[in-house]
């Protein structure tokens, strides 16, 4: 049995996300992604094919496009440490505690790697 009702339909913007300044911070967070994708390009490059690797990371706009790769992993980094303990669901009193020593882990770990790669 059919009903002859319309359905409703509820209307709704392609661009809902942004009156919200959660959903843009989140939209923000997710795009993030595209930059993963492209260092994961580069990445494949470096080893299927190392000449034309360091002919295109001399590149200026490849340079920009890293500098937003890693501004982007960035933010990624620093809000993925913010949920991570949350998800843990520990006591308020060390989310402070695990979320600052997951950065200073990241940043200890970053020095290091620069190290090395700068001897």
């Amino acid at each position: 049995m059919s009903t002859k009702r319309k359905p409703y339909i509820r209307e709704m913007d392609c661009w809902w996300w942004k009156k919200n300044p959660f959903y843009r911070f989140y939209m923000l967070r997710e795009g993030t992604c595209v930059f993963s994708i492209w260092i994961s390009l580069l990445l494949l490059l470096f080893l299927f094919a190392p000449a034309s690797f360091t002919t295109v990371i001399k590149n200026p706009i490849i340079y920009l496009l890293n500098l937003a790769a890693l501004l982007a992993s960035l933010l990624h980094s620093k809000t993925w440490f913010e949920l991570t303990p949350k998800a843990l669901n520990l006591p308020a009193a060390r989310l402070d505690f695990l979320i600052k020593g997951l950065q200073t882990a990241t940043i200890a770990f970053s020095v290091l790697v620069l190290a090395l790669s700068l001897l």
